[in-house]
């Protein structure tokens, strides 16, 4: 019946392949969106796919689905990948399409057809151009082919806020990693709700939870990996959020219902802002419109 390296090709994600580089480096690093923007492991294409070679061959594929490619190849065939395909993405009202991610493609390749592909999108010059901000929250880009694929960066939410957002499981994430990145300086996000006793309470205990874990961490060589087991949910983390278009409406139109949790319903109601103008512009945008 076919696989996916059988059906699409590497030139089938390369509009949407930097951004996977942002997904990878927002696991390891701390800085900010601008900075990881400017960093060669993102903007130049010999070392962004250098790096990323290296995560595939360590197969470390999660990054990777944050490049998504449609294709028109009948309804058998896209109906037997979609069910084979964990997060490929099938729509009944268009059955001769299926959706699939690089990290699809690229498991099913051997490593020297991995290094192959790495090499060619080496030599690609496709810059990242946001189409958006709003706060926190930061429309990174995507693909307007087929039932359209946006890719989201969010800074500064809360670990409480990511728990929730995580659990829509259709869609895809890398968040900052505590194994990897200090969480020196890194304070918790105050809920509204917390004000004067309360905030001061809130606020020296997150400061008794970094002190206690610079003791860890410096003075007595924990690990970062176990160290962090000390610190509030509330802390302040940086994630990356992409999925098919339907799958983004689906969370959005849960999460801006106004029985969520106020970080979370806050953050999809700037990601839904963002997302509207950019919904006539997809392919199928006519297959949308009953989706929010």
């Amino acid at each position: 019946m076919g696989s996916v390296k059988e059906i699409f090709t590497w030139q089938d994600f390369i509009e949407t392949f930097p951004l996977t580089a942002i997904g990878a480096r927002v696991c390891y690093s701390k800085k900010k969106l601008e900075e990881l923007l400017e960093e060669p492991k993102v903007s130049s294409p010999r070392e962004r796919a250098q790096f990323l070679s290296k995560l595939a061959n360590w197969k470390h594929f999660s990054v990777f689905a944050h490049s998504f490619a449609y294709k028109k190849v009948g309804k058998e065939k896209a109906l037997y990948i979609g069910a084979k395909y964990f997060k490929s993405y099938w729509n009944e009202s268009a059955p001769d399409y299926i959706g699939v991610s690089l990290r699809h493609y690229l498991e099913e390749l051997t490593e020297s057809e991995r290094n192959e592909v790495f090499a060619k999108l080496s030599e690609v010059e496709v810059p990242i151009k946001s189409l958006g901000r709003k706060e926190n929250v930061v429309l990174l880009g995507g693909t307007y082919k087929g039932f359209g694929y946006f890719t989201f960066y969010i800074s500064g939410i809360s670990r409480v806020a990511t728990h929730q957002l995580v659990r829509h499981t259709a869609l895809n994430f890398s968040q900052r990693s505590q194994r990897y990145a200090s969480e020196k300086e890194n304070f918790s996000v105050i809920p509204p709700s917390f004000k004067g006793n309360a905030e001061e309470l809130f606020r020296s205990w997150d400061k008794m939870a970094n002190n206690l874990y610079k003791v860890l961490t410096e003075d007595l060589k924990i690990p970062k990996e176990d160290a962090r087991f000390i610190l509030p949910h509330g802390r302040q983390s940086t994630i990356v959020v992409s999925g098919p278009t339907p799958w983004l409406l689906d969370f959005l139109k849960k999460r801006t219902e106004k029985a969520a949790q106020w970080e979370i319903r806050k953050t999809a109601e700037r990601m839904l802002e963002l997302l509207k103008p950019q919904l006539d512009k997809v392919e199928f945008s006519n297959l949308l419109k009953d989706a929010l």
